[in-house]
């Protein structure tokens, strides 16, 4: 299944997790749109996040 990025707007090939329904489900709400972000922006956020965390370096 291909999607797009939210991020950037690549389109990439998602591959599904879950293929199965079952017929005891029927009161379960109608799932929501899930986020999509392709790997390039996961590592990219990833990278910036961990980058933020690390304590700043003292000058001197």
């Amino acid at each position: 299944m291909e999607k797009r990025c939210i991020l950037c707007g690549r389109m990439f090939v998602v591959e599904d997790m879950c293929e199965t329904t079952e017929d005891d489900d029927l009161l379960t709400p109608e799932p929501r749109k899930t986020v999509s972000i392709c790997d390039l922006c996961r590592k990219k956020l990833k990278h910036e996040a961990d980058k933020s965390q690390k304590p700043t370096k003292p000058v001197g």
